[in-house]
Parts: structure tokens; C-alpha cells; sequence
């Protein structure tokens, strides 16, 4: 195997400088960039750069984030797969429309789906990481024919080529993909032989800076530029997916596969401080979430009030306000196939003012202060063992072309890393059937928190946005910062996230929140506060584009995450 190390000891005798893809591949600061004409983000930078080429060749940002997902399934096994689910949020220059694709995972109809906390907390729903029953109806090819056949621009097989040339010559194993890799295969990739083969053929982990390779997958994906979707919902992997599946425990039948349709909806819009918030509508609860969590903080005018991060009073509105929303996208934002959702009635500004007003009204009467019990040097860390509802493994793909036509896409292998682990002709597993949904009836669509995103401002496109990991939460700790706070995009992708905010759940933040501030967070409002490291990879990697004054573009790729931001 090829050591990057030795490339980068030719280049230093050649003089030459070392590519950027050779450099950015892992987590730390990536200050925000500037463009003149088009910009793209993802949480790798040999990605993006495949944006930016599309783009700079005369594609739109549609084009762009269309080549990024196959791309990412090859880079980033851990967190996507061709057989997992994409939801693309995409505004039209010409038409000035907004539209919405959602094109996730169908549930089986044995599903075992998450009920409550239960089947994330351990309870009695739970099953085996490595079982066929978390397989759901997998959606991301079916979504990518869906999108590029209504607004692509592309050959079918151009979306593609760039992953298959990708998988063929191989990418240099990175520090963060070496840490999942290392982590599943005591787990997960131990179970399979297929598992196996694809990702530790050596029987461990290929070392940092190897080229690592998927020929079986690139195969596939060259199957798919030739027959289309039908070789996933129909042909010769159909059968090979739902034999293997079934013979894990999963009850995947060629009619499910047959009968999955990509949907467009209308997308869920509120409005926070003066900006229009346009996000995913049901059964995604990303739009409602976001839209209920700033809707009822407007009422709390962030700016007279300390930060968040520097204030246990303003941590704890804060937290509240994400209380609030959590339960209420728990309890009613469903498949609307099947259910009622009241989204008006959640993002309408007299139930926020008035859930607003129980949450301040029942603050402490006269709260004791954090040093009537001192720290004792010690807290119990936050663990991530379990799987959070809110949150899952996934990719984040922004784009914004030189006709201001905008992208942003969320597709994901959901729950945990590499899913089940097992690989069927080189593609990878979903573990779906793991998130909240309906397994009878027309809406069989898993719940999710996916949350591509888009701002106007004054009526006018302003921004593009989205994230894994903490996914809609992490997109809305963003908009307090940058809306709400009127901070840079810069520090808003920066600022300290957490997660646990609903009652009974530990309250996990990041370390950056003073030692003061989760003290006082114990003692006066009696919150389960636990620290996790300053910068969590879990708590997602927000990936945005936000158009200047001037006209030109201003990128951000998350420091959680390796992702880059470049345009041209």
C-alpha cells in the first residue's frame, strides 16, 4: 500500500506544495472562506471540491450536491450509504421557489421501531445492533433519479463517475475514519464476513495515511449507471439485499422495494427576529423543532440577556425552549400519510408565547447560589452509548451556484456507524427501522430529524444550512447565535452545543460552558448536567453558505467534523 507520508516526501524534494485534500481530512478550526460566483460545503474536502468543479463546469448547486452523496457513501461509510435515505431541500432562481424532496427510509411492516425512549434507552423494544429487523426500505437512489429528473442539469451516469473513479483509485485513510473503523470492528464489522471484507480486509483497520479502496462498491455503482434505480428497487441487487437482509432477521420483501416512491412536499416555513425559516416538513421533525425552539425564544430577546455559554439563567431559558420542542416533535410530528400533524398549531406564535410563559413562569423562586455546594473536582462524563432520537450518523452537503439556485441535502446510513454492519454486493446497510415511525398504512416513512434548511431575509435567499449528529438541534443552537446572538457564521458554527434537554434526560454540553455555568445549572435549577469534550463530533458538523451584502458567498465547514468549505 501507497504511505501518504511517502507522497508528501516527494512533494517537499519536488518543491511542490501538497494538494489540500491531503491536509483538511480531519477535525480543527477551518476558518469561513469567500466566493465570488459559487460556493460549497461538506465534511470532506475531497468532496467539496467535486462541488465546486461541478459547478465551476457549468452544473447547479443541484448538481453538485447530487455528485456529493454517491461521493460521501465512499469517503464516509460510516455515516451514508446508497441504501440509506436523502432529504433535499432546493430553491429554484428562475421559478423563486422553495422545494422540498423526501426521499428517507420506509419502515417494514415487521418493523420493531423506537416507541418512546425505551427502544433508545435499553428498554424492551431494543434490538440487536447487528439485526436485519433495523433494516428499513432504503430511499437515496430512488431520490437522486427523483431530484436530477426535475431539476439536474447531468447525465445520469455524470452523478456518479466522480465516486466511481473515487472507490477505484482509492483516498487516504484518515485519523477520523480510522477511529469509527477501529471502534465498529469490535462490534458491528466483526459479525459479517461481508462487513469484514469491505472494511477491515487485513483484519484491522488500514493505517492512517494507506490508500483504502471499494472496488465491489464502485462495481455497483457502475450497475446503477446503467440500469438506474431499477438494479436497486428491482434488478440483481434487489434480490441480493432482501436474501441477506432476511437471513439476518429482517423481513424486507421485493415488494417493499417495488412499491417505495420518493415524495415532494411542500416545506414547513416560520420566521424568527425579521428572517423567514424555510425547513423539512413532516415526518421529518427538523422544520417544527427548529421552528417551535426559536419561536418560543423570541419571546426571551436573546440580546438582552448574557450568552448562553456564560449564563446558567440563559443556558437554562435556552434549554427549556428546547424542552419544549422535543416533546411536542416526540409526541405529534408523524407520517402525514397516515396522521394529522398540527404544524400550524405548533409553529404558530401564540402557542410558543404561551409555552414561553410556563417555562419562565416556573423558574426558581429564590435560587441559592453554585457556591453553597462546592465542586468537588469530579463529574460524571456524558456517554453516547445509547442512541438519541434527535441525533443520527449522517452526511451534510450545501451548495449555492452562480445563478443563486441553493441546495441543502441531508442522506444518512442512520443510527449507528456502518448501520448493522453487514455489505451487500459492496453497499452498505441502513439501520432505519431503529427511528419512530408507523410500520401499516400509506405513511410507513421514518421519522427522522433531517434538517436541510434555508434563510431569506428580507424575502430574498440569504442562507443555506444543515447538519448530522445533533442534526436540527445543532442547526438551531446555530440560528440562536447567529439570529439571535448576532454573532459571525464563523462563531455560530463554533459555538458550544448540547443535547438532553427534555425532562429526566442528562443535559450534556460541551466543556467549552465554564465549570461555573454547569455548577450553577445543578445547584439552582436542579439540571443533570454532564460535560463532554470542548468539541464534539457527535454534536454534528454544520455545513452553511451565507450570501454577503456585497453579493458574494461566505462558506463555514464545522471544526467537529473534517469537513472544508470552497468555492470559486
Amino acid at each position: 500500500m501507497t504511505k501518504i507520508r511517502d507522497i508528501i516526501a516527494a512533494f517537499a524534494v519536488a518543491g511542490l506544495a501538497l494538494p489540500a485534500p491531503l491536509l483538511a481530512q480531519e477535525q480543527g478550526p477551518k476558518p469561513a472562506v469567500k466566493a465570488a460566483h459559487a460556493m460549497a460545503s461538506s465534511s470532506n474536502p475531497i468532496v467539496t471540491k467535486a462541488m465546486v468543479e461541478v459547478m465551476r463546469k457549468g452544473g447547479t448547486a443541484l448538481d453538485a450536491v447530487l455528485t456529493a452523496v454517491p461521493m460521501q457513501s465512499v469517503i464516509e461509510p460510516q455515516m451514508v450509504t446508497l441504501a440509506g435515505g436523502v432529504s433535499i431541500l432546493y430553491y429554484e432562481a428562475k421559478s423563486g421557489k422553495y422545494y422540498y424532496l423526501d426521499s428517507e427510509l420506509d419502515h417494514t411492516k415487521d418493523a420493531i421501531v423506537a416507541s418512546g425512549w425505551s427502544a433508545f434507552t435499553g428498554g424492551g423494544d431494543k434490538i440487536p445492533e447487528t439485526s436485519g429487523k433495523r433494516v428499513g426500505v432504503p430511499g437515496t437512489v430512488a431520490g437522486i433519479k427523483a431530484a436530477a429528473d426535475r431539476f439536474g442539469t447531468l447525465k445520469w451516469a455524470d452523478y456518479f463517475q466522480p465516486a466511481i473513479d473515487l472507490a477505484t483509485k482509492g483516498y487516504p485513510m484518515y485519523s477520523f475514519l480510522y477511529a469509527e473503523l477501529a471502534d465498529a470492528a469490535q462490534t458491528r464489522l466483526s459479525v459479517y464476513p461481508s462487513g469484514r471484507e469491505e472494511y477491515i480486509p487485513s483484519g484491522y483497520p488500514s493505517p492512517v495515511g494507506t490508500l483504502v479502496t471499494h472496488p465491489r462498491l464502485a462495481a455497483a455503482m457502475k450497475h446503477i449507471q446503467a440500469e438506474g434505480p431499477a438494479y436497486i428497487y428491482s434488478g440483481e441487487w434487489a434480490h441480493h439485499f432482501v436474501d441477506a437482509v432476511r437471513a439476518t432477521g429482517g423481513g424486507i420483501t421485493l415488494d417493499d422495494l417495488a412499491q417505495y416512491k420518493s415524495r415532494w412536499e411542500e416545506p414547513v416555513r416560520s420566521t424568527f427576529n425579521g428572517y423567514e425559516i424555510i425547513s423539512a416538513p413532516p415526518p421529518s421533525t427538523a422544520g417544527t423543532l427548529i421552528g417551535l425552539t426559536l419561536n418560543v425564544l423570541e419571546n426571551y430577546d436573546l440580546r438582552a440577556h448574557p450568552y448562553y455559554a456564560d449564563s446558567a439563567a440563559s443556558l437554562e431559558m435556552v434549554r427549556r425552549a428546547f424542552g419544549i420542542a422535543e416533546t411536542a416533535t416526540d409526541e405529534y410530528v408523524r407520517d402525514p400519510l397516515t396522521y394529522n400533524v398540527p404544524t400550524a398549531i405548533l409553529l404558530s406564535k401564540p402557542y410558543a408565547k404561551m409555552m414561553y410563559d410556563v417555562a419562565a413562569g416556573s423558574m426558581p423562586k429564590a435560587p441559592a447560589t453554585a457556591d453553597a455546594n462546592p465542586h468537588t473536582g469530579m463529574e460524571l462524563a456524558g456517554s453516547f452509548v445509547e442512541h438519541d432520537r434527535h441525533s443520527t450518523d449522517t452526511d451534510h452537503v450545501v451548495a449555492i451556484d452562480k445563478d443563486g439556485n441553493m441546495a441543502s441535502v441531508t442522506h444518512s446510513v442512520y443510527g449507528s456507524t456502518f448501520a448493522t454492519g453487514l455489505v451487500v454486493d459492496g453497499i452498505a446497510m441502513n439501520s432505519g427501522n431503529n427511528f419512530p415511525g408507523n410500520t401499516a398504512g400509506p405513511g410507513r416513512r421514518a421519522v427522522s430529524p433531517f434538517p436541510p434548511t434555508m434563510i431569506a431575509k428580507d424575502g430574498k435567499p440569504w442562507m443555506t444550512i444543515g447538519s448530522p449528529g445533533l442534526s436540527s438541534r445543532a442547526v438551531t443552537i446555530a440560528l440562536i447565535n447567529l439570529l439571535g446572538y448576532g454573532k459571525t457564521l464563523e462563531q455560530s458554527v463554533d459555538a458550544p452545543r448540547f443535547q438532553g434537554s427534555q425532562a429526566g434526560v442528562p443535559f450534556v454540553v460541551e466543556a467549552r460552558v465554564p465549570e461555573k455555568v454547569r455548577d450553577e445549572l445543578k445547584t439552582v435549577y436542579g439540571v443533570m448536567v454532564r460535560p463532554t469534550t470542548p468539541y464534539m463530533w457527535h454534536f454534528g458538523s454544520v455545513q452553511a453558505i451565507q450570501r454577503m451584502p456585497d453579493g458574494t458567498l461566505l462558506g463555514v465547514a464545522d471544526p467537529r467534523r473534517a469537513g472544508l468549505a470552497a468555492g470559486y
